[in-house]
């Protein structure tokens, strides 16, 4: 099958989007800092948002749009034909910048970490950070 590389990617996906959940879970937990809420957020997404649902579908929801993401940027390395240590620091810095771009919608909902947070910034991109170095090891040497 020539098309292999689309399942490192979602494999990427699924096993990134994990440790990023993990990870910002833990922080959660440790600290009480809302980050964790803030990835399973669907407040600010009309029609989703008017049903409650339980942990477990909120982060399958989690993990379809990071095994998506996670095969668009692999697709993106492939076209640009990055190997090695500039695919991990290519999708860290990606993920970090996606990071910044979601932060805003904090502001969406009373259940999430003010905008003006700044403890909470630094983990939820310290988190996509994580996520970006996990997608960019796993896709450091994929080829066809």
């Amino acid at each position: 099958m020539r098309r292999k590389w689309i399942w490192h990617g979602i494999g990427a996906g699924i096993i990134g989007g994990i440790l990023l959940g993990a990870f910002l879970w833990a922080v959660e937990e440790q600290s009480g800092r809302r980050v964790y809420t803030l990835l399973m957020n669907v407040d600010y997404i009309p029609v989703v948002n008017s049903v409650t649902y339980p942990a477990t579908v909120e982060f399958l929801f989690h993990l379809v749009v990071s095994v998506i993401l996670s095969v668009v940027l692999l697709w993106l390395v492939r076209r640009m034909r990055m190997l090695g240590s500039r695919v991990i620091v290519w999708l860290v810095t990606v993920n970090t910048l996606i990071g910044v771009l979601i932060w805003p919608v904090t502001s969406l909902s009373d259940r999430t970490p003010a905008p003006g947070d700044w403890a909470s910034l630094a983990w939820w991109l310290a988190g996509h950070a994580l996520y970006g170095t996990v997608l960019g090891w796993l896709n450091r040497e994929t080829e066809d």
